[in-house]
């Protein structure tokens, strides 16, 4: 009995539309590509015609790939580029999030310099005055830089196109020494009195604000907590029966295209997910906050809109930004992370750099001592003592 017929080359099967989620649909077929291999090609977006669009244009990509052919080292960078970004997609080891980001960094950063060259073209000395041009503009660019176009360029001696990376063989840019600051108890004061004042004088024009930004600052404070972890805090992840209190962090805010500000069920990383006790004064905010929730179901937020939907961490941060200029703290680096390296700060001074790893939900201490606690410079004052006996002598 014959089997079924083999999809040819550069064509998809039928394409299948479910929702995964309120709101969220997922599109997939399979491909047939240009190495003969059926892949599983996948698209997600807020509707059901969207999502079946958007699977299209992915489609037709591929498709392009598959009719010029296998790719060469005479292959323009951006065919190899569109290949590798499809590769990269497919990669369910990879979060939604990390791949919008890949895309986007591919596009702003990488492209632009390499999209007339061919894929031989790309030779070490171009990647170097590409990388060195980015570095003078920020030491974070040229980083990102260089970690897209060597995935990139790896994908191509994988596939067997190149011999080498060429990236690998580019010196390595050393990482400017940035030692993380804590905020003073100045530096507080200020911002709580300017959160405490903000909008309420007489001739302001427009609704009064809510208080909400005033409490966000209070409960990053006593939690050490990321803004979008912060604002993702839902009535059922507190209990204020434990002593102290405790708030559960599982998860944090994120832009997703296509479907806008969403809960993600998971912190920045699955080593986040902790349970953290809270102080007096940020319980008394969660105390407050609840109190304004009523009789709402256990999956609304601590902090939302009138329309019941979360904060977005943009506007709070504009927000912020504004508090800070009322009060001139506006022209020093102050963000809503620095309440994170505040509290890290603290902890590992008062307690150890291990118990500030595991609240803000660092799998090692290196990450903690490196960006989030200032170091602190005083020496054990037994030392003075100990020099003591090196003062004269009386005749």
């Amino acid at each position: 009995m014959a089997g079924r017929p083999r999809t040819p080359i550069g064509t998809f099967g039928e394409i299948a539309v479910r929702e995964v989620a309120p709101g969220k649909f997922y599109a997939s077929t399979r491909f047939r590509d240009w190495d003969g291999q059926s892949r599983q090609v996948t698209a997600t977006a807020g509707s059901r015609s969207g999502a079946r669009v958007e699977l299209k244009q992915r489609l037709a990509e591929r498709q392009q790939q598959a009719a010029n052919g296998s790719l060469s080292a005479g292959s323009s960078f951006q065919d190899l580029a569109a290949a590798w970004k499809e590769d990269m997609l497919m990669n369910a080891d990879l979060s939604d999030g990390t791949k919008e980001t890949y895309e986007r960094e591919l596009r702003t950063l990488v492209i632009p310099t390499f999209e007339h060259l061919t894929v031989r073209e790309v030779t070490v000395g171009r990647v170097e005055r590409f990388l060195q041009t980015q570095r003078a503009k920020s030491y974070p660019r040229m980083k990102h830089s260089r970690t897209i176009l060597s995935m990139v360029m790896g994908f191509a001696v994988r596939r067997e196109i190149i011999a080498r990376n060429p990236v690998k063989d580019t010196s390595r840019m050393k990482k400017p020494k940035k030692t993380p600051k804590a905020l003073t108890d100045e530096q507080l004061t200020l911002i709580r009195q300017a959160a405490r004042e903000w909008r309420t004088g007489e001739h302001v024009l427009g609704p009064r604000p809510d208080g909400q930004v005033r409490d966000v600052i209070e409960l990053m404070l006593g939690t050490a907590t990321r803004i979008g972890e912060v604002l993702a805090i839902r009535k059922c992840d507190v209990d204020m029966t434990m002593s102290p209190p405790t708030v559960d962090i599982n998860g944090t805010l994120v832009v997703r295209k296509g479907n806008g500000l969403i809960r993600q069920p998971k912190p920045k990383t699955d080593d986040s997910n902790r349970v953290v006790a809270v102080p007096a004064f940020a319980a008394e905010v969660i105390r407050r906050r609840l109190a304004r929730l009523g009789g709402a179901d256990d999956h609304h937020f601590l902090f939302f809109t009138r329309n019941g939907t979360p904060l977005a961490p943009h506007n709070v941060r504009r927000t912020f930004r504004g508090m800070l200029k009322s009060v001139g703290l506006d022209g020093i680096e102050i963000t809503p992370h620095s309440f994170r390296r505040t509290g890290a700060t603290l902890i590992t001074n008062e307690v150890d750099i291990e118990t500030a790893a595991e609240v803000l939900g660092h799998s090692s201490t290196a990450t903690t001592r490196e960006h989030y606690a200032e170091p602190d410079k005083t020496v054990n004052p037994l030392s003075a003592a100990v020099l003591e006996r090196l003062a004269p002598r009386a005749d």
